[in-house]
């Protein structure tokens, strides 16, 4: 694995590149340590920076969203904290009870998590944070997976198993095996958001790249998914990071 730099622009840009045997092509992943690329194991070095020169437009946005995520306030686990579901916003209110089991319950613009009074301040905001990790994965998988779901059987595709994970950088996969793998921190966002990403998705059980056949898809699925797709790249997910 070794640094490398590319101007793009007025930037001067940072990556790490690496070599997977395993790649047939070039792999390029934003997280929250910045641009990563992977290449195949014969491929030379000036084909990443190519490749990031070709994507250039599609990284230097990824990076700015990354930024801003890292700007926003993190999740401590203490009563107070606004939660980001659906579009707004859920109150997060911390109580103590006699009881070693940690309880969530959902209510109208509130989240409650009781713990056990027993523990000291930071392992109970740890345990909170633990909860509420649980808590998004479940909810967003109740939600999402029907979506997904009713998007596939209204495209003639076989039914896939949804599974839902925290990803930094993608809002969902679609796998060669027909599985689909939706992002939990999409629960935070507009459910309309949310709809165009699981409808994406399914439309990949059939096309599983970006062509004109795919477009056609969504258009039918969603004739409005261009305007979903800017607002949810415009978007700021509400509430604390997570």
């Amino acid at each position: 694995m070794t640094i490398r730099t590319i101007r793009l622009g007025e930037r001067e840009l940072a990556y790490t590149l690496a070599r997977s045997s395993r790649r047939r092509t070039i792999g390029l992943k934003v997280g929250p340590d910045g641009l990563s690329v992977t290449l195949p194991r014969f491929a030379g070095v000036s084909e990443a920076d190519r490749v990031v020169r070709e994507k250039a437009g599609w990284i230097l946005d990824r990076l700015e969203r990354e930024a801003r995520r890292a700007a926003r306030p993190q999740l401590q686990g203490v009563d107070g904290e606004e939660i980001g579901w659906l579009g707004g916003v859920l109150t997060l209110r911390v109580t103590a009870h006699a009881r070693a089991r940690t309880a969530l319950q959902q209510g109208e613009g509130v989240l409650d998590v009781r713990v056990d009074q027993a523990l000291d301040p930071e392992l109970r905001a740890a345990t909170v944070r633990r909860a509420l990790a649980r808590w998004r994965r479940a909810a967003a998988l109740e939600l999402m997976a029907p979506k997904v779901t009713g998007y596939a059987d209204r495209l003639g595709a076989p039914r896939p198993v949804v599974r839902v994970r925290e990803q930094a950088s993608r809002w969902g996969s679609c796998s060669a095996d027909g599985s689909i793998r939706m992002n939990a921190r999409l629960i935070a966002y507009d459910e309309a958001l949310i709809d165009y990403v699981c409808a994406h998705e399914a439309c990949h059980l059939i096309e599983m790249n970006h062509s004109p056949r795919f477009h056609a898809l969504m258009d039918q699925l969603m004739p409005d998914h261009k305007a979903r797709r800017a607002r949810l790249r415009a978007s700021e997910a509400p509430g604390v990071e997570f």
